[in-house]
């Protein structure tokens, strides 16, 4: 029968308390990957609702457990739909409807009871972020006119295989909603489909626009951006648990201790914790005998004697390889959203920022806000203003991030001012301001004086400034003397009473 040995292992702590294995096991993260329950259930089998790839209360739920997941998502979210929007009118349009946009702004500016449009947009970005998927409700009264809208948690909806309409669970409640243009009617308990303008307001589903982060994998939902990443969230918060749950209740690990032959019993234990404890304090040489009970395989198979090992640690290596680790996992969180580390409230040790910043916030605008902002610009603009509304002349342009630094921009534009390149009014364009109706703010300068006029009309200008100045030194003058009129006669009614 082949050798079996006893192992038993152990670590001394800083402070000399022994502790076992098993009781360090005892802080490991058990239940870090546990997935929720999915609320839908047999729904998926009987009434054809399609599973998504993964588990979306799940993912949800990730942006309560890792920091730099949460604030990616959330300035992802406002960058893409929050900062506001203007209402401009459409390309191919030389004299826009005034009209239609009146009843664009209406509505936009009064789509929900309690929130206005960029916040109803931003709650839809964020499910979008952290899930893949993002829902708006779109409300018609009893003649068919979208009078409002709704945002819908994403992990609260799931699609039918149709893909004509979704099921919504919160709690007890099940409703069903119908692809936005469906032409038929829904019946929102049932999810039974009827005619379409058959149904009562009371009765028929309302419309839902769905926006999903795409997938290969999926022709029913999106996924997030973070997917790449999810390792490094898991593994980020067992690391983070791991070090609050013991180092707050225990002193740093210094030594580990395998026992080869023997069980760690009682009275070995007591023999160490009193050796680290008094003896290394009192002379760093003190020698530790120890000895323990032979385990019934050592004896039954006579296996070597009983062997004490003492390793110890680097706690200084580990320490900053824990915090090595937790640098690698949030860089790889931040890089699968795309969001530079300024973006997200981070500053980067050893980084000078500057032109480094704003050169990666700009990356950050074209390449992954930009390209967001205008799929929800082209839904928003398709859907809501021209099918819905009947705007045809006007569209949602959302509010870009502002990447530039302000000081230097205005020195920039200080700078070509006093060049003569820019005119007072090209300034007010470029700042996003509306021009002033004044030949002499089209003028240009160089270091404050006309460029565009010729000798006589400096001149002119000139001496119409000087004889400006003297009219007001008149004027100054006449009021001087009225005053000291007024005084004088005050004076001598005085004197003559």
């Amino acid at each position: 029968m082949a050798n079996s040995k006893t192992v038993t292992k152990a670590y001394v702590l800083s402070d000399g308390q022994v502790i076992s294995q098993s009781y360090l096991d005892q802080y490991a993260i058990k239940e870090s990957n546990k997935i929720p329950s999915d609320a839908f259930g047999e729904s998926y089998r009987k009434n054809g609702l399609v599973e998504p790839l993964y588990n979306i209360e799940a993912l949800a739920q990730l942006l309560e457990i890792n920091t730099y997941h949460y604030r990616a998502v959330k300035t992802k979210a406002r960058d893409i739909a929050g900062l506001g929007w203007d209402l401009i009118p459409s390309e191919d349009v030389d004299e826009p409807n005034q009209e239609q946009k009146e009843i664009a702004n209406e509505f936009l500016k009064n789509c929900h009871p309690t929130y206005t449009l960029s916040e109803l947009l931003d709650m839809m970005m964020v499910d979008f972020e952290a899930t893949g998927n993002g829902y708006l409700e779109v409300i018609r009264d009893d003649n068919g006119q979208i009078v409002g809208l709704e945002h819908i948690p994403s992990h609260t909806m799931r699609v039918h295989k149709s893909m004509n309409k979704y099921a919504h669970i919160r709690g007890n409640q099940h409703v069903w909603f119908k692809r936005f243009g469906f032409e038929k009617d829904v019946h929102k308990d049932t999810g039974e489909l009827y005619p379409l303008g058959s149904l009562s307001k009371e009765e028929r589903a309302n419309e839902i626009l769905h926006l999903k982060n795409y997938t290969s994998r999926s022709d029913y939902y999106g996924l997030p951006d973070i997917i790449p990443a999810l390792p490094s969230i898991l593994g980020d918060k067992e690391l983070q648990e791991y070090n609050i749950s013991f180092f707050d209740n225990h002193a740093i690990p210094a030594y580990a201790v395998t026992v080869t032959g023997a069980e760690l019993d009682e009275e070995t234990v007591k023999v160490i914790e009193r050796f680290f404890k008094e003896d290394v304090k009192k002379k760093q040489h003190s020698t530790l005998v120890l000895a323990a009970k032979s385990s019934e395989d050592n004896l039954s198979y006579n296996q070597e004697p009983i062997k004490f090992e003492f390793h110890k640690l680097n706690t200084e290596i580990k320490d900053a390889s824990f915090r090595t680790y937790r640098h690698d996992n949030r860089d790889e969180v931040l890089s699968a959203h795309g969001v530079p580390p300024y973006r997200a409230g981070i500053v980067v040790e050893g980084s000078l920022g500057g032109s480094t910043a704003k050169e990666s916030t700009e990356i950050y605008k074209q390449s992954i806000i930009k390209p967001k902002q205008e799929i929800l610009e082209s839904r928003l603009n398709r859907f809501i203003l021209q099918d819905g509304l009947g705007v045809t002349d006007w569209k949602i342009k959302f509010r870009e991030l502002d990447a530039r630094d302000e000081d230097k921009e205005i020195e920039r534009i200080e700078k070509l001012f006093n060049m003569g390149v820019y005119s007072p009014n090209m300034i007010r364009e470029e700042r996003g301001e509306e021009r002033i109706d004044d030949p002499n703010l089209d003028r240009h300068f160089i270091n404050g004086k006309p460029l565009d006029t010729s000798s006589e009309e400096t001149r002119a200008i000139i001496e119409s400034l000087k004889s400006l100045h003297r009219e007001l030194i008149e004027i100054m003058t006449k009021n001087d003397q009225h005053d000291a009129d007024v005084k004088e006669e005050k004076q001598r009614r005085k004197d003559g009473s």
